[in-house]
């Protein structure tokens, strides 16, 4: 294979960067698995501690597929030191290396990835994966070579596959969770009082594990109820932290109960060692999965709370905006008329044109509307949209909320001019507006649209109406950081507006 076609399966990563990552984790891998391989005591190839799993299962998590290869080679280096031929070797590595790969598709197809953590669901199915598919293949592979070749009894196989099965479940259970929620949230900025709190808790976690599992204190039938323990520092960090240290948490406490089982005390002492370290590995599962659940729904609820938070301040803020140009409108009315029903009429027809606009903003998600659409829906009161009276010109633009509440009420004040005393007030006249996006550079640009009557009746500045002139020529330019001009031409009333593309046009 030429090298250009190996760096090309690698997908897309330099050969160096690969050289880098196959080594790092093959090297951590077979280190992990011969100290794994230490504690095996019903077979040389079966031991009831086996991290290499959750760490070769966050591995193809974190870096791809194509990292299999560095678990293959580890896998088959650790097991070459065991009972076995080649044939066993083989599928040992094998069955190791597709327990991680198929868990990792298998997350990644149903379980969001190496976000699974964020919510209970995701937990639960990655305990799930982790339970049936997965682990089985390792445990299936590796006990069935081992008795076909001879290197063990037919007789022991559920005892070998049942240790070899929860070494594995409980490596995926309680590594994979702590290397993601590192990997994913150690490049977060946190305050100092953050990182405080989460030493307190490992702290706590630290103090139990010795009181409660260390080889350190003698081992009483008064000590053994102090297992439990272990519950309050991992609800501690479920429910006042994060999932990250409710993992480690878990990971702290496995830590420690391994220590004190493997010195033939703790809690989880038996007369046969392995059956001691299978009492442990149900003790770790069922601590491990349920805080991890808990953690990650209070992390959900609190993400829920700080976005009604956010919806609470954004409607406020929109309210407020909202009754400051209502109320700004009806003062503006109620200088310009003369008796209540002359307010009545005027403030109902702006206040009409002002929900239309928000209207189609809300149809929209307030994330803005098109220009075309909002010209439409100002404008149909005035004039049949069939009549061909009104024609409209320019490029595909979304306007933003604010942008789109302004040049609406821009628009309906041109319009009910122009139905009064303008082109729209006899069958002949005409309006055409016009927008066009001119571009100062790379990141800057203003928007020009244009409003044009023609073949209506001559109109001065003295029929205008006062509060509408000061609407389309001063309130609306304003605020959008724009500026506009109005004619009085013999042909028809002329209206121009130019504004910073960057205060009218919503990003995509």
């Amino acid at each position: 294979m030429k090298r250009r076609e190996f760096i090309t399966l690698l997908g897309g990563a330099t050969l160096l960067n690969y050289l880098v990552e196959f080594s790092g984790i093959a090297i951590t891998y077979l280190a992990v698995a011969k100290l794994s391989l230490a504690l095996a005591s019903i077979h040389p190839s079966a031991t009831p501690i086996w991290p290499p799993t959750g760490f070769a299962l966050a591995a193809v998590l974190l870096l791809g597929y194509r990292i299999w290869p560095a678990i293959f080679l580890a896998a088959l280096i650790a097991n070459a030191t065991t009972a076995g031929s080649i044939y066993t070797l083989l599928a040992i590595a094998t069955g190791n290396t597709l327990e991680s790969v198929v868990g990792a598709y298998l997350v990644n197809r149903w379980s969001g990835g190496v976000s699974t953590f964020d919510t209970p669901a995701g937990v639960t199915r990655f305990a799930l994966i982790s339970f049936m598919p997965s682990t089985m293949i390792s445990a299936t592979l590796g006990v069935v070579s081992l008795c076909l070749s001879g290197y063990a009894d037919w007789a022991d196989f559920a005892s070998i596959w049942m240790t070899w099965w929860m070494g594995d479940l409980a490596g995926a259970l309680v590594i994979t969770p702590v290397i993601l929620l590192w990997t994913t949230s150690f490049t977060r900025s946190s305050v100092r009082q953050e990182w405080m709190q989460s030493c307190a808790v490992f702290g706590t976690a630290i103090v139990v594990g010795l009181i409660a599992f260390s080889p350190l204190i003698e081992q009483t039938a008064n000590r053994a109820p102090l297992a439990f323990l272990a519950v309050l520092p991992l609800m501690w960090a479920a429910l006042r932290r994060n999932q990250r240290d409710t993992a480690t948490t878990s990971l702290i406490l496995a830590c420690f109960a391994v220590w004190g089982t493997a010195s033939v005390g703790g809690p989880f002492a038996r007369s046969n060692l392995n059956d001691s370290f299978l009492l442990l590995l149900a003790f770790i599962i069922s601590i491990s999965v349920p805080s991890l659940a808990l953690s990650a729904e209070v992390a959900t609820r609190k993400r829920h709370e700080a976005h009604l938070e956010f919806v609470m301040h954004e409607l406020s803020h929109r309210s407020k905006n909202l009754l400051a140009v209502v109320q700004s409108m009806a003062r503006q009315v109620a200088r310009q008329a003369k008796n209540l029903k002359d307010f009545d009429a005027a403030f109902f027809t702006r206040l009409s044109a002002f929900a239309d606009t928000h209207d189609l903003l809300v149809t929209r998600g307030w994330r803005g509307t098109d220009i075309c659409e909002l010209i439409r829906t100002q404008l149909l009161p005035f004039v049949e949209p069939n009549e061909g009276r009104l024609t409209s010109e320019g490029p595909d633009l979304i306007l933003t909320p604010k942008a789109a509440e302004q040049i609406g009420l821009a628009l309906h004040e041109l319009g009910t001019n122009a139905a009064k005393h303008g082109a729209l007030s006899v069958p002949a006249g005409t309006v055409k507006i016009q927008w066009e996006l001119k571009k100062d550079g790379p990141d800057n640009g203003y928007l020009r649209i244009g409003w044009m009557e023609r073949g209506g009746p001559t109109v001065n500045e003295t029929q205008n109406d006062g509060f509408g002139q000061m609407i389309i020529t001063k309130i609306v330019p304003v605020s959008l950081q724009g500026r506009a001009s109005l004619q009085f031409l013999s042909e028809g009333v002329r209206w121009t507006m130019v504004v910073p593309a960057s205060s009218v046009l919503a990003k995509d």
